[in-house]
């Protein structure tokens, strides 16, 4: 059950990913201009967004294709780790880069988004460990539901932030 709740949560995740960046040209150039941004100066923008896109993809794919789950949780899992790498560094360096993980109008980058791309790693982890383990119907409508909601749900995780977090003073 756990293996279809992470696989259908990451999925849904990468999916939106996905078509956030690719349903207009805008959408992709904010994108590259954000991994310009994060990136290491010695990685070309472009060539490494089409590679981020790619990823994403084939990571959907290889989540929901039978046989093909832990090549997609180790897939998911470096693209996670390089995310962070890229969002560590501009919050470091103190630069205002907008989130494009799922198209245009995202937040800035900060600790939130270390936060949700670690969970998301740790479903990721949870997932190739419980294994692939046959279930009743039920079971697995529940865990794929389930999955697809928090998918969802995490696609607006700066929202989520926003209402759980409190709000600093200003004073």
């Amino acid at each position: 059950m756990l293996d279809l709740f992470a696989r259908a949560l990451l999925a849904v995740v990468f999916f939106a990913a996905v078509v956030g960046k690719l349903r207009a040209r805008q959408e992709f150039a904010e994108f590259r201009d954000s991994v310009a941004a994060i990136g290491p100066r010695w990685l070309p923008a472009g060539p490494a967004a089409v590679a981020v896109v790619a990823g994403e993809a084939a990571a959907v794919i290889l989540l929901t294709v039978p046989g093909t789950r832990l090549v997609g949780y180790a897939l998911v899992t470096v693209l996670l780790i390089a995310f962070c790498a890229g969002i560590g560094r501009a919050i470091l360096a103190r630069q205002s880069v907008r989130c494009q993980c799922f198209g245009a109008g995202g937040g800035l980058l900060g600790p939130q988004h270390l936060v949700r791309n670690g969970l998301l790693v740790a479903v990721a982890v949870a997932g190739a460990i419980a294994g692939d383990l046959p279930t009743s119907a039920p079971v697995m409508l529940i865990a794929l539901v389930a999955g697809a909601f928090l998918g969802l749900l995490t696609t607006r995780w700066e929202d989520v932030a926003f209402l759980l977090v409190p709000a600093r003073r200003t004073r």
